[in-house]
């Protein structure tokens, strides 16, 4: 793994954020053309970015310089964090001033989680953590959260396609970009994860040290944006609501639980691209 490349792509992804965040919570007018609901949502993500998901990113990479295992697939889920929420905001929110900021981030964040999957080794991974109840409870939980979020979202989609209208959450927007990569890329992800560690494969271990990061940080994101929603009388929804409490507190507990199995005297980043394609079989 080339070390230049991760810490000059994760300082730009860092400082990018940080001026959209602050823009999102502090420049008036930004969301002035979003529903009050996306307003309220986008302040909570900003906020969440800021003060959680930015400072873990550059304390994960301090660590990767200091060769943590631990650390390296910390910096993993964060850098998966800002691919999704940027993803997000480049695809669903209404064009604004920091549209190539959005699409900045997205991108960087895309190819940087590429080259840091393809850097692996994910054998060296699987055996530096010890097996127990700690990888079953985490294969498990990922498993449950995806299926009762992929439940969710098709309760409300197929019910708004039976009904013929659309859904309360689409309010004025042309389709439902979260839910779109929820279900084509997270719920799948989450499920893959959990199944090939419940079978202690090697990349098994890898996506599930990473989901879990993402698990905790969007949890929390999603906490905060519903904060923001209730302060705008924002009415939410008390099922989903108790649905991301769980997600959050229970990712961040079995997260906490399964990082510390890992073993951080042995650091996996040592392979290239190339040579890590025919690993962790």
């Amino acid at each position: 793994m080339n070390c230049k490349i991760i810490y000059t792509n994760s300082l730009f992804i860092a400082l990018l954020s940080a001026i959209a965040a602050l823009s999102g919570l502090f420049r008036k007018g930004l969301y002035s053309q979003e529903t009050i609901s996306m307003g309220a949502q986008a302040m909570g993500q900003d906020l969440a970015t800021l003060l959680l998901a930015i400072p873990l990113l550059l304390l994960s990479l301090y660590l990767v310089g200091q060769k943590s295992l631990k650390g390296q697939m910390i910096w993993m889920g964060s850098v998966f964090y800002f691919l999704y929420t940027y993803a997000s905001l480049s695809f669903l929110a209404t064009y604004n001033q920091l549209f190539l900021v959005y699409v900045a981030i997205f991108s960087l964040s895309l190819y940087t989680f590429i080259y840091g999957l393809l850097s692996l080794d994910a054998s060296a991974l699987k055996h530096s953590i010890k097996t127990g109840n700690a990888t079953r409870v985490a294969a498990i939980f990922i498993i449950v959260m995806a299926t009762m979020l992929a439940f969710m979202w098709l309760n409300m989609i197929i019910g708004s396609l039976l009904s013929g209208s659309a859904p309360a959450v689409l309010e004025t927007y042309t389709t439902l970009v979260v839910q779109a990569l929820d279900l084509g890329v997270l719920v799948p992800a989450a499920i893959i994860a959990g199944l090939l560690l419940l079978k202690r494969r090697s990349w098994g271990y890898v996506l599930t040290s990473i989901l879990i990061v993402k698990i905790s940080l969007l949890g929390t994101a999603i906490l905060s944006m519903i904060y923001f929603m209730a302060q705008k009388g924002v009415e939410v929804v008390i099922g989903q609501v108790l649905f991301f409490v769980l997600a959050t507190v229970g990712g961040i507990i079995i997260a906490v639980w399964f990082y510390n199995k890992i073993d951080s005297s042995v650091y996996v980043a040592t392979t290239s691209p190339k040579m890590a394609l025919g690993k962790g079989k």
